[in-house]
């Protein structure tokens, strides 16, 4: 994967558990194919986010192509990378943010539709240099949304960020953590001093060897989020992503969100 390449993968991690009904309902329905894939494609299309239409052109609005999607649903209570999705982002449209936040809903949609789980950490890799607009009025109307999550303890978590060489990011480290406190506007706490249990909250081997390739551990963050879900767990993924490029990074990196620890509760 050179610094050019447009993939995005998102990867959902966590613990899921089928609808003892839905074996049944699929197979009344002649649907017994449905998978991440299917699923994902028509939720997606669905949110006016991509289209499998042929030859119809350019579609305002298109957000990425569709590339590869699978899933894990082995029940054993065990933390497993449950649904992932790689796309192509769309080059032409600039100024629009990196859809982190549709991907995960789309594989939220699609595990929700199937059963339900409990998110306990999740990874992109983030094609930084189609990122160009994560403006601070974004960020700063996302810290509010977040702010108002709901009730109940701060979550203990830790963000990763791997990069290739080129990214020079072991030097930029001290940076990131700076802009990563400005772009959350408060709403996120960094523990400098605080040692990391290490993050239970991610499935051993993530999706993306190919695109990975050569990128190394550059930094690993203590913090605390006003709260774990889904939505906190993506704004967190784009605070740091776009403190990351606003060092100067214009290549894809690997970020993860993980729950620290044992606690590795709450629903998504």
């Amino acid at each position: 994967m050179d610094a050019s390449d447009p993939t995005l993968i998102m990867g959902l991690h966590g613990v899921f558990h089928r609808h003892p009904w839905i074996d049944r309902l699929l197979a009344e329905n002649d649907l017994e194919d449905e998978d991440v894939f299917s699923l994902a494609v028509a939720r997606a299309e669905a949110y006016g986010w991509s289209s499998t239409h042929l030859g119809r052109g350019p579609l305002d609005g298109l957000r990425w192509g569709h590339n590869d999607a699978g899933e894990d649903w082995i029940e054993d209570n065990r933390v497993r990378q449950l649904a992932w999705l790689q796309v192509a982002v769309e080059e032409q449209l600039r100024g629009q943010r990196l859809p982190l936040l549709p991907a995960a809903t789309v594989l939220s949609d699609v595990l929700h539709h199937m059963g339900t789980y409990t998110l306990t950490g999740l990874h992109t890799v983030a094609p930084l240099q189609l990122s160009t607009d994560d403006s601070l009025v974004y960020l700063s109307q996302a810290a509010d949304w977040v702010a108002a999550a709901g009730p109940g303890p701060a979550a203990d978590c830790v963000l990763t960020i791997a990069a290739r060489e080129s990214a020079d990011l072991s030097n930029r480290a001290q940076d990131v953590n700076v802009l990563v406190l400005e772009r959350s506007f408060g709403r996120l706490a960094i523990h400098p001093g605080r040692p990391s249990v290490p993050a239970g909250g991610l499935a051993p081997s993530l999706v993306g060897e190919v695109q990975t390739e050569g990128m190394r551990n550059a930094a690993s963050i203590h913090c605390s989020l006003p709260a774990w879900s889904l939505d906190t767990a993506v704004w967190a993924a784009e605070v740091t992503a776009a403190a990351v490029r606003d060092t100067g990074v214009t290549e894809p990196v690997l970020l993860t969100v993980s729950r620290n620890g044992g606690d590795l509760a709450q629903n998504a």
